[in-house]
């Protein structure tokens, strides 16, 4: 009996400890909120969270931290659990920050404090004078072009340099070929990238000289902005109607793209667009008109999908099918076609007074051997001694 009212007054005591200690850390988490949360700029593109806290977080205990960008569509939060009053991260500050972080204890949540909140929307002015920048990867050794607007109010001697790196703020890489127009950089093209992490990159445009003003930066999946090359072996079988064509490499499975084709009826004027899966597809046509089909490719969401499509490919012209005739089509074709040689030979004729060339009359003998029939009967023989005859009588005459 004795045992049985010491075991329960020792967890009656175990209770009423526990309540305490949770009564405590209640009281500690609620009453202790985070205060005063600080950003400050480290490597490129980075920037580290920090905030002000009594707490000497163990175990269960953490900070979170959450935050989002002010121009962001649907507000969604990145969320961190922390047991430090920091963190570094990568940011595309010149979009504006919200920045929340409370103390929580339990996996669930199960008790929590009050969110301290800050808002960072720093000044344009602040930031390197430029905007809209954009890149387009390509190739399976990764090249890149990006351009960007420089803005009014950057000065006349303003100049720009492009920077990137991957995840380690250390290791930070400048383009070496740029495109200049009025004397300043507005781009970086055909650069071959240095990278290992094809993930995610930061690169950001700076000021050059002018130390005080921070980068403008984006972080960019390369494979979101990675542009195939164009198809090529574009061709149909006129028989099926199948068009067919493949790509210059296949830097990935083939089950990684989808295709466009771009069909137009000459004749009308008239183009609609097909999207397909694979490298082959087949098209309705009017047998009797002429079409163009272009093929353009891109890398699907199944694959890390792509915004960006190829260039067209080079036209596939389509002819209308030819027509077969009929025997009786050929034998009046043959016809026209002999009656329409005659005439024009006889016009040839007439042209050229052929006919009468052609169809003299037959010389007469006897015009021209007078005595030779009359006299002789045609005796050529007779009438050429009797010719000699009358030349000698007319020697002898003479």
């Amino acid at each position: 009996m004795a045992g049985t009212s010491l075991l329960f007054l020792a967890a009656l005591w175990t209770s009423m400890v526990n309540a305490d200690v949770s009564n405590s850390l209640e009281e500690t988490i609620t009453w202790n909120p985070p205060t005063n949360i600080l950003i400050s700029h480290g490597g490129l593109g980075e920037y580290t969270l920090s905030w002000e806290g009594n707490c000497t977080c163990k175990g269960k205990i953490y900070y979170e931290l959450d935050y989002t960008y002010l121009d962001s569509k649907d507000n969604e939060m990145e969320t961190y659990f922390l047991q430090k009053n920091q963190k570094a991260l990568d940011f595309e500050l010149h979009r504006g920050l919200l920045a929340r972080v409370r103390l929580t204890y339990g996996d669930n949540l199960e008790i929590t404090s009050n969110w301290t909140e800050r808002t960072f929307n720093l000044s344009g002015e602040l930031f390197a004078p430029v905007d809209n920048l954009t890149c387009i990867f390509y190739g399976d050794a990764y090249y890149m072009n990006c351009s960007w607007d420089v803005t009014e109010n950057a000065s006349e001697d303003a100049q720009f340099i492009l920077s990137y790196r991957e995840r380690n703020p250390s290791e930070v890489y400048n383009c070496t070929d740029y495109l200049v127009d009025g004397g300043r950089n507005i781009g970086c093209v055909n650069h071959k990238m240095r990278i290992n992490d094809t993930t995610m990159i930061i690169i950001c445009i700076s000021e050059v000289n002018k130390k005080d003003k921070l980068p403008y930066c984006r972080i960019i999946n390369p494979y979101s902005f990675y542009k195939l090359d164009s198809p090529i072996n574009v061709k149909i079988n006129k028989s099926t109607d199948e068009v067919e064509w493949t790509l210059p490499k296949f830097y990935l499975s083939t089950i990684c793209y989808k295709f466009q084709l771009n069909i137009t009826n000459l004749n009308e004027r008239s183009t609609k667009l097909e999207n397909v899966t694979s490298t082959n597809h087949l098209i309705s046509r009017d047998h009797t008109k002429k079409y163009s089909v272009h093929v353009r490719a891109v890398v699907n969401d199944m694959c890390l999908e792509s915004h960006i499509w190829s260039d067209w490919s080079k036209p596939l012209i389509i002819d209308p099918d030819g027509k077969d005739m009929s025997f009786p089509t050929i034998v009046a074709v043959f016809a026209v076609i002999f009656v329409a040689l005659v005439l024009l030979l006889v016009l040839v004729c007439i042209k050229c007074k052929l006919l009468s060339k052609l169809c003299q009359p037959i010389p007469d003998a006897e015009e021209k051997f007078k005595g030779l029939f009359e006299e002789c009967n045609g005796d050529f023989q007779k009438w050429i001694i009797k010719s000699l005859q009358l030349t000698n009588k007319a020697e002898d005459c003479l």
